[in-house]
């Protein structure tokens, strides 16, 4: 017990030495909000628990409980192979301190080779591409906004810095005081999902003009007339070699491709015309609710009745 009360009086009196990592490419709104979220936790808090500092990598970067890594501004490509980048983000590991980084900024902690045997999250459209270019991650996380595996924290999308804010808070001091500023806030805290926000964009760019005009037969044909062998048949191939052609283009079967196309104008129908499950179904070329539904939380991640409510 006595060893009980005294680590809570630690975790009461020391703060908790955080770094924001500012590099060039930066997106500033979640540098500066980073620090706007932990300084309200300190207000909330009437005794402060969080020590906020920026960092760079010019710099060594000094001894911190939590590193965050912002996500970079859109139409900015950072090397995420840099060198100096590399080296500090191990370092930094080595010395014990939890790194948190969302968005494309999770690529920097895979190139440090800091995913190894670990599972992660990242924006969904940037799930496919971690996962092929870092095939010895554990697994990448697609629907989840937040990944904790212990030393590394990682998040979706650009404005999920806050996401990954309230949980290490919630971490390091507890779900109450999270939740609160929360509310202060007027953010989510409610454990949503990235499932919610994923949509299917076809890529179109990928030079392969048997794929291109196996998509267009997607578009062009009523859903409940469309099949495998009939798309094939179309581009004058077998299943196979359209198969083939497929996982070499999109990483995706033709059936994958199908059916994630389906998903999305389903999600489409339910979030703009409001339509019911059973509706939406229907519409997409499905008699059987039930099977609609299963085949939905499979390639969505949720429900489409869980889908709807949100």
């Amino acid at each position: 017990m006595d060893k009980l009360i005294k680590a809570l009086i630690r975790m009461d009196t020391q703060l908790i030495k955080v770094g924001v990592l500012v590099t060039e490419h930066a997106m500033l709104s979640a540098v500066t909000g980073v620090e706007d979220i932990l300084a309200i936790a300190n207000h909330v808090r009437v005794q402060p628990a969080f020590e906020v500092q920026r960092v760079s990598i010019e710099q060594d970067v000094p001894d911190l409980d939590l590193l965050f890594i912002p996500p970079a501004k859109l139409g900015i490509k950072p090397n995420f192979s840099d060198e100096t980048m590399m080296s500090q983000l191990i370092k930094v590991s080595q010395q014990g301190t939890t790194i948190a980084a969302n968005c494309a900024s999770v690529f920097w902690l895979a190139n440090a080779g800091l995913l190894e045997r670990r599972s992660a999250t990242t924006h969904w459209k940037l799930c496919d591409k971690l996962a092929t270019e870092h095939p010895t991650i554990e697994q990448v996380k697609k629907h989840q906004m937040v990944v904790d595996e212990g030393s590394i924290v990682t998040g979706s999308g650009l404005f999920a810095f806050q996401d990954v804010t309230l949980h290490l808070i919630a971490r390091f001091c507890g779900f109450e005081l999270a939740h609160e500023v929360a509310d202060m806030c007027l953010l989510d805290f409610s454990g949503r999902l990235q499932a919610h926000y994923e949509r299917f964009i076809p890529d179109y760019n990928h030079g392969d003009e048997r794929v291109l005009k196996a998509q267009k037969y997607c578009e062009d044909t009523p859903l409940n007339e469309q099949s495998n062998q009939d798309m094939a048949r179309i581009c004058n191939v077998s299943e196979k070699t359209l198969t083939r052609s497929f996982k070499r283009s999109l990483q995706l079967t033709p059936q994958q491709y199908r059916l994630r196309y389906k998903m999305d104008l389903a999600k489409k129908e339910i979030t703009i015309n409001r339509c019911t499950v059973e509706q939406a179904a229907y519409l997409v070329g499905y008699n059987d609710v039930s099977n609609f539904s299963r085949v939905f939380k499979k390639v969505v991640g949720i429900s489409p009745a869980e889908y709807r409510s949100r």
